[in-house]
């Protein structure tokens, strides 16, 4: 077994990247790090879209470590200043093994710690058998295809699986930073006008100044590389030994060259490497993670299958039931700029993937502003009220479609699952519909004087019935129903449907007038 020392990523220039004017140029991590403090960055050649939130994480939390540890206020902007930081951070190894992707097995490598011999390993021969990424019968994407694997390949399978893995079954433990081992590592936080730098620049500077925030448990010359310590297997690291930003490993990994060709051995563990207790809950202090309350309880957010509808993000970012992520909340900095909520997750559930899911939500200068200076309640009223509506109009475009679907009859029920399970279908597409511009509309309106917010709110339901009769006239035209008694389900669903909705939004919206008459 080869043991060169090789792709050191201080000096060697192994991550493919896109820069403004469209070129790729591979880089070191100091050259890439000043690239991105100019905001030159455009994307990563080998970075896949599951692996976007690790990356920027990593990117974001070792950036502001060595800024700490090195006294530095605000990010260099210079790859020398780069490089030396992040030397500080592993100035005990001068060969910079610990930035290496391979390293002589008694030494740490990037993300991989020392694990004694790996012969017992199991090994693995592409960079997609080693990532998270989880596949249901090999669909969605094709397991072991990276054939022809470069560095960044192997660079970028490594940080996902070691900062955002779940448990896999026994001796294959996930990360600190979730909520349970079927959870997953949300990240949310605020992009400013610009490209990958800025946002990453952002972060940076939001960890350095939310430093004297971070939980007590933990120790700010404590152990930050986690990598940097040997695991055997067994021995479990307590917070209280950590830097409130430590970079985490979950997994015994590591490279090895063999025939010119990189390849991974991975063995399984006795123990989780880092261990909060279950009691935590996953709390951790993770910057890009909201807090969900349950009966008061606080835990750490997971998002499940259904991903980041407009209910749930409408929650998440106004606090109904949740506190906001460390790096999602505004500072004074932010409100004279529009800025953009970003949101990733990859839904996990037993041995499965269940969906990656990613939204991006622009706010401009106002809405910034008020937030920034904690008037949520003026947003989050309205909001709640708007969800409320919507859950509404879909409530009289289910009333019609089941209507439709018995044929209109004399003795309508509501519960039956035939014509339920048939509008289903129609009540997502209105739910995605509703979704598309619920946050522009909803902005619009908290930006508008208050003399025009009620004909703005009606102007939106108007347009939320238009939509819902839309959907249950296409209903009507693909319904099989009896020709005999076709004409009156018709009628007597779209009956249905505008009683419905005239019941609930008369007065202030729709004075009562010959046209509607509600039930």
């Amino acid at each position: 077994m080869e043991t060169q020392i090789l792709f050191n990523l201080l000096h060697d220039p192994v991550i493919r990247t896109l820069v403004t004017d469209a070129s790729e140029t591979p880089l070191a991590l100091p050259e890439l790090y000043a690239a991105l403090m100019v905001d030159s960055v455009e994307s990563f050649s080998a970075l896949r879209p599951h692996q976007r939130h690790a990356w920027h994480a990593l990117l974001c939390q070792i950036g502001a470590v060595a800024c700490l540890r090195a006294d530095l206020a605000k990010p260099p902007a210079d790859a020398n200043d780069w490089r030396a930081a992040l030397k500080d951070l592993t100035a005990y190894f001068p060969d910079d093994a610990p930035w290496r992707l391979v390293s002589p097995l008694d030494q740490p490598a990037f993300l991989q710690p020392v694990v004694g011999p790996v012969d017992c390993f199991r090994p693995l021969s592409t960079p997609d058998e080693l990532d998270m990424l989880v596949t249901a019968k090999n669909h969605d994407v094709k397991g072991a295809r990276l054939l022809n694997a470069l560095p960044d390949d192997w660079l970028f399978a490594l940080v996902s699986l070691q900062t955002m893995e779940g448990f896999l079954g026994a001796g294959n433990y996930g990360v600190s930073r979730m909520n349970g081992g079927f959870s997953n590592r949300p990240g949310f936080s605020l992009a400013p006008p610009g490209g990958l730098g800025a946002h990453i620049r952002r972060d940076i500077e939001g960890l350095i100044a939310l430093r004297e925030k971070t939980p007590e448990v933990f120790d700010d010359e404590g152990l930050a590389l986690v990598w940097l310590e040997p695991w055997d297997g067994a021995a479990s690291l307590q917070p209280k030994h950590l830097d409130p930003y430590y970079i985490e490993i979950c997994r015994r990994i590591r490279l090895v060259q063999q025939d010119g060709r990189l390849q991974a051995f991975a063995a399984g563990s006795k123990a989780a490497r880092i261990v909060f207790g279950k009691e935590a809950k996953g709390l951790t202090g993770d910057p890009w993670t909201p807090v969900e309350f349950d009966n008061g309880d606080p835990k750490a957010l997971t998002v499940d299958a259904r991903g980041f509808s407009y209910r749930r993000m409408s929650e998440i970012l106004f606090e109904k039931g949740f506190k906001q992520a460390p790096l999602q909340q505004m500072s004074r900095k932010d409100e004279v700029r529009a800025m953009v909520l970003v949101a990733r997750a990859l839904a996990r559930g037993q041995g499965k993937t269940e969906g990656l899911h990613e939204r991006r939500i622009v706010m401009q200068r106002r809405i910034v502003k008020l937030l920034a200076d904690g008037q949520i309640q003026d947003l989050a009223i309205p909001a709640s009220h708007r969800v409320e509506q919507a859950g509404l109009v879909r409530k009289a475009l289910r009333f019609g479609l089941m209507m439709l679907f018995q044929n209109g009859p004399d003795s309508f029920q509501p519960r039956d699952p035939n014509s339920s399970k048939r509008a289903d279908p129609f009540l997502d597409r209105f739910e995605a519909d509703i979704d598309s511009d619920f946050f522009e509309r909803l902005f619009a309106e908290v930006e508008a004087q208050d003399g025009a917010k009620l004909e703005i709110r009606a102007h939106w339901l108007t347009d939320l019935r238009l939509r819902a009769l839309d959907l249950l006239r296409t209903a009507e035209a693909g319904s099989p129903s009896s020709s005999i008694r076709r004409h009156r389900a018709i009628v007597r669903a779209e009956s249905a449907f505008d009683n419905s909705f005239y019941k609930s939004f008369r007065a202030p919206y729709f004075p009562k007038d010959e046209h509607h008459d509600a039930a």
